[in-house]
């Protein structure tokens, strides 16, 4: 058989493409084996996916640390978030991985499953677990152990057009409180005839949480294995979700394909409210928009939200797990968070950081006070199956197409079934 010449330039490139990665695996550390440097010091290899400033404080908080660590060294190296997931297994898979990393806050349950990762206990983490939040904190607690360590956090909160509220007659610097009041001044603040709608949002599950998170409705059992999708908070939840579409009418229908973004439409005028995290801060600020930031207007268990973010872990292959923790207790510890936190306009995971942390912009302070109430999310080994699972029965309920009970029961044991039974 004859080999066309761009054919075999593509199998050559699908054979090499492996070795290379391979190869790339190699140079930038092998946990599995202890490295040392010229000088004599230990290397704790941490791989992790901050952004460019975010480097540069951090190799300065490793200089520190190593000035009473003489033993050993830090080296950093620097992946790209979107893909690390799929590095980082490869690395374990053939023993090339670090000692430590930063992860998404939503692999560590996969990670730990796989026996990955060290079981933080037998390191004394039980005695200073309290001074973390216990929301970004519980995205590492599977299976009754904690496997990490919250480096970053973030939330959603309310965002809301001040302009638009002054023009419906309303205060613009009192945003709904509860969800009546949320529906009661959104029917001032929409008119269809011209575009506008008090409400824009998505319809997925992470977006969908602090619905949830409000009436005290849990996706998980503590079990593990029993989905809550079908409770009575859950479709309390989901009703009053549906309601703004359906039933109030005060809500944009943004989630349909084709329409207009939330982000998109609170620049433009045309959605007076929107849920929105602090990364948006700076985006909206440039945009000339005069906005504040609420909370979560509370349900029946009060105000909530959910969490995002990264978590710091130390894998088994580690010869030096305990120096590991030694440093990463330090980069997240108060002082030192607090100055990483002000550096970056980060809200603390430590919540002895929350003292020493001031900030001149109220919006931002508000996702301080927001993230007090956050719940932390399901805790499963697959959340892109979780969220593939029920995103479209929310989808049939907003369209009408089924009750918030009989999509969110379907859901229930379909997650029971291919989520709950794969992870026991």
């Amino acid at each position: 058989m004859i080999i066309k010449p761009n054919l075999l330039s593509r199998l050559l490139l699908l054979f090499a493409l492996p070795l290379l990665f391979v190869s790339f695996l190699t140079l930038v550390g092998c946990g599995h084996r202890e490295e040392k440097t010229a000088d004599g010091r230990i290397i704790l290899n941490f791989w992790h996916t901050y952004g460019d400033q975010e480097e540069m404080i951090l190799k300065e908080i490793i200089k520190d640390w190593e000035k009473s660590n003489a033993s050993y060294t830090v080296q950093a190296t620097r992946l790209p978030f979107d893909g690390h997931k799929a590095k980082l297994k490869t690395a374990l898979t053939v023993e090339r991985g670090p000692d430590m990393a930063r992860v998404d806050w939503s692999f560590v349950c996969e990670l730990a499953r796989k026996n990955a990762l060290v079981d933080l206990a037998a390191l004394g983490f039980d005695k200073i677990r309290d001074q973390y939040l216990a929301a970004p904190l519980g995205t590492n607690f599977i299976d009754g152990k904690y496997f990490g360590l919250p480096d970053q956090t973030t939330c959603v909160a309310l965002f809301y057009n001040k302009k638009m509220f002054r023009e419906a007659g309303l205060n613009p610097d009192a945003p709904p409180k509860t969800w009546d009041e949320f529906i009661e001044q959104g029917k001032k603040l929409t008119d269809p005839t011209q575009g506008r709608f008090a409400f824009a949002m998505d319809n997925t599950l992470w977006w969908t949480l602090p619905f949830f998170n409000t009436f005290g409705a849990k996706i998980i059992a503590s079990d593990g294995v029993t989905c809550l999708l079908d409770s009575k908070e859950a479709i309390a939840a989901m009703d009053l979700k549906s309601s703004l579409y359906n039933t109030h009418k005060i809500e944009a229908g943004s989630w349909r394909a084709g329409s207009i973004s939330p982000d998109s439409g609170f620049v433009n005028g045309k959605y007076a409210m929107i849920f929105s995290g602090p990364w948006n801060l700076p985006k909206f600020t440039n945009s000339g928009i005069e906005f504040g930031v609420g909370l979560i207007p509370a349900g029946p268990a009060g105000t909530s939200t959910n969490v995002g973010g990264t978590n710091v872990v130390i894998f088994n292959t580690s010869k030096n797990q305990q120096a590991c923790f030694d440093f990463l207790t330090y980069f997240t510890s108060a002082e030192v968070h607090a100055r990483w936190c002000k550096a970056l306009n980060q809200i603390p995971v430590n919540l002895k950081s929350y003292d020493l942390v001031k900030y001149d912009d109220p919006n931002l302070m508000k996702f301080l006070e927001q993230m007090k109430s956050a719940v932390a999310n399901p805790i499963v080994t697959h959340s892109d199956v979780l969220e593939d699972i029920i995103n479209p029965e929310m989808e049939a309920i907003m369209t009408g197409q089924k009750t918030s009970m009989e999509a969110l029961k379907n859901a229930a044991r379909k997650i029971e079934k291919k989520v709950l039974r794969r992870d026991s």
